[in-house]
Order: C-alpha cells, then sequence, then structure tokens
C-alpha cells in the first residue's frame, strides 16, 4: 500500500459501507410505530432478569402487561 494519501491498492475503494456507498439498514426497515427509543437503566443482575422477562412479554402484548403493572402498583399502594 503506498503512502496514507494515496488511494489503497487492496480494492477498499470498492467497499460498499458508509453513508456515501449506500451500505446499512434497507429503507423501509423500520416498524410501522417507529424507532424504539434510547433508555437506559441500571440494575442489579436479579432485578434485570426481571426486566428482560417483562420487556419480551411487552412485546408479545402490551395492553396485557399494561393492566398487569397497574394490578400490581394498586396491591403495593
Amino acid at each position: 500500500m503506498p503512502g496514507k494519501a494515496t488511494r489503497p491498492d487492496d480494492g477498499r475503494h470498492n467497499n460498499k459501507g458508509g453513508g456515501g456507498g449506500k451500505g446499512g439498514r434497507p429503507v423501509g426497515s423500520v416498524s410501522a410505530r417507529g424507532q424504539r427509543g434510547i433508555h437506559q437503566i441500571r440494575a442489579y443482575d436479579e432485578e434485570w432478569e426481571v426486566i428482560k422477562d417483562f420487556m419480551k412479554l411487552t412485546r408479545i402484548d402490551v395492553d396485557k402487561c399494561r393492566l398487569a403493572v397497574r394490578m400490581m402498583q394498586s396491591e403495593i399502594k
């Protein structure tokens, strides 16, 4: 490979990566509901297992999970 300022000889200039090469996620692959937000949470390992299980259930049926949360909140308060 010649110096840094020149074109590489190993064919990397043919790669489709980056914004200009049209690489990455295909158009239209985002859900109809839009993108999920980025949320950060700190939890101990046993808490995180419960959170992960609940996330899986929520992705199956959101309304049932809302009802379950309301029931648990009314019992705890």
